[in-house]
């Protein structure tokens, strides 16, 4: 090797060190959103994302429509009450916030569930079929906060409000935990015998599970949740309220 290779090393080496030992006025600063959230109720809080329909109709932000790529088939959200008796009842309210892929609440509502039970919600006939916008509703985002039901502070239920009556999700306060998890399914594929086939008549050929993902809750999160789905309990007459499926 050169005496030109090793001195053009060596140089960088150094250079490396003086920079690392200088601090950040050299190699940045940490991102500032990465120190920012606070997340006050650990485990409280779960993500993740829609997609029935993008393969046949184009979603808010355009994507999909015939001939694309995309979700063609119902989605079943699971979500299971793993036992948390903080409350001596055990039981809790999954409050649900469903968002279309152009960031507009579309859907809220608050639904029950006991200790160790399981309930199942359809994304097409329960979280989608009555958005506050009449527009397609086919992908975007599913939010799962989890609050108990403690005596002698409210909401004392999991009401899911509308026509001008609020309800739990849409007023939230500091009863907000944890003690649920969540499931969704995706369908992957569809096929058709039919030479006329189209997307919405196809059967779906395969499948994936996906757990709902914790997310740090912040205070401001929690008050946007809140704030917006308290606007359409209060003056969508009815409509962008979802609905709970089966199971207790």
């Amino acid at each position: 090797m050169s005496r030109t290779r090793i001195g053009s090393l060596a140089f960088s080496a150094l250079l490396g060190l003086v920079m690392w030992f200088t601090g950040p006025t050299l190699r940045g600063t940490e991102p500032v959103f990465a120190q920012a959230i606070n997340d006050f109720a650990s485990g409280a809080y779960q993500v993740t994302y829609f997609d029935v329909s993008s393969s046949f109709t184009k979603s808010q932000q355009g994507y999909g429509g015939p001939g694309h790529s995309g979700g063609n088939g119902d989605a079943l959200v699971h979500i299971v009450n793993v036992g948390n008796f903080a409350d001596p009842t055990g039981n809790l309210c999954a409050n649900i916030y469903v968002f279309d892929d152009d960031q507009e609440l579309q859907e809220c509502c608050s639904c029950a569930l006991s200790p160790n039970s399981l309930k199942t919600i359809s994304v097409i006939n329960d979280l989608t079929s009555n958005p506050q916008f009449s527009s397609p509703l086919g992908v975007g985002v599913i939010k799962i906060v989890t609050s108990g039901i403690e005596a002698g502070v409210p909401p004392f239920d999991c009401s899911s409000g509308g026509n001008g009556t609020a309800g739990t999700a849409g007023e939230l306060g500091a009863n907000v935990g944890r003690g649920l998890t969540a499931w969704i399914n995706h369908a992957e594929s569809i096929a058709s015998n039919n030479p006329n086939f189209k997307p919405a008549f196809g059967f779906v050929t395969s499948t994936s599970v996906e757990e709902f993902r914790h997310a740090p809750l912040d205070g401001g999160e929690l008050d946007q949740l809140v704030g917006l789905c308290q606007n359409i309990e209060s003056h969508a007459s009815g409509r962008g309220i979802c609905s709970c499926g089966i199971g207790s």
